[in-house]
């Protein structure tokens, strides 16, 4: 048995390191290895069981496609994109060092003793902290602190059905980009796969993201800022166990901000563009029933000059 080896057993990863383990052990583990080679005692490696890593969100827009063939038929969706309250977020492509995440995901807690609250961390052994408005700052939405996170139910689903085309459930709490075509369907792809806090599951929005949609389209405040420091704080009141490297592009962006200079070290994370081939999928309607409705882009999309009616009704 060599000094230096690993066990993978019941989904826990065990190194061990001359003469203790690295990384925490039960005692179901601990049974199936031979009492001679049982540690003396147990240390605490985080290096040894890295945080979950998905390639699959938080990605980089792609907004300067080459225009041909399918993507020309996205040519007003990508330019209100790229002079969008969103166009930095979405774009913004910083080097990304797992090191520094996983040392922000290890120590990030919520400081709701202060006004405004803020998340604080250790990052390269120095403490840094951030609230909203920081994220307002150095992600660039342009939103205010008295905009909201949410529209009345009746007002985001009209839109949604009466100008997006879309045919999907009554469903207040999620929307499906499965059930709008072609532009719209990119649209909600962007803000899915570049804002969103999700993991997994690339077809679902919620309610909230939904009625971001809806703000950008209307010309409408849409507190940007407040959802992704409530979608950290979220994680942050889980387990850390459970935690993984959500939103690398902004979490990286806010210690980059916080710590001027800090140099990259150890594992750069790829993270992924928004791929191309959508262009073309996405103008199918594929086999869903009912068939989504092909409706024009509106309001704020094709005129920046757009001002969003008073009335809600």
């Amino acid at each position: 048995m060599n000094r230096e080896w690993v066990v993978d057993c019941l989904g826990q990863n065990l190194v061990y390191f001359g003469s203790c383990w690295c990384q925490q052990w039960s005692h179901k583990l601990e049974s199936l290895i031979p009492t001679k080679w049982r540690p003396t005692r147990p240390v605490i490696m985080h290096s040894a069981m890295a945080r979950a890593f998905t390639d699959k969100f938080n990605l980089v827009a792609n907004t300067e496609p080459e225009w041909k063939g399918a993507a020309l038929q996205y040519r007003e969706i990508v330019d209100f994109l790229n002079r969008s309250r969103i166009s930095y977020a979405i774009s913004a492509n910083p080097t990304v060092s797992r090191p520094y995440l996983e040392q922000f995901w290890e120590t990030a807690e919520h400081d709701c003793t202060v006004s405004p609250n803020v998340i604080r961390a250790t990052v390269d052994g120095r403490a840094i902290a951030f609230s909203e408005d920081t994220i307002r700052r150095v992600l660039g939405f342009g939103d205010l602190a008295t905009d909201p996170t949410s529209y009345p139910d009746y007002y985001v689903d009209g839109c949604w059905r009466q100008r997006m085309g879309y045919v999907g459930a009554r469903d207040y709490a999620s929307y499906k980009k499965m059930w709008v075509l072609d532009q719209w369907r990119y649209f909600a792809h962007i803000m899915i796969m570049c804002i969103s806090s999700r993991k997994a599951g690339q077809d679902a929005m919620g309610h909230d993201l939904a009625a971001a949609m809806v703000g950008l389209s209307l010309n409408r405040g849409y507190n940007f800022s407040r959802y992704i420091f409530k979608a950290l704080n979220d994680q942050i009141n889980t387990a850390k166990r459970f935690r993984f490297l959500l939103y690398p592009r902004f979490v990286q962006q806010l210690i980059d901000d916080a710590l001027p200079n800090l140099r990259a070290i150890g594992e750069r994370l790829q993270v992924k563009r928004v791929d191309k081939r959508v262009f073309a999928q996405f103008l199918k309607p594929g086999s869903v029933e009912p068939t989504p409705e092909h409706t024009e882009l509106f309001g704020h999309l094709i005129n920046e000059a757009y001002v969003a009616p008073e009335d809600w009704n």
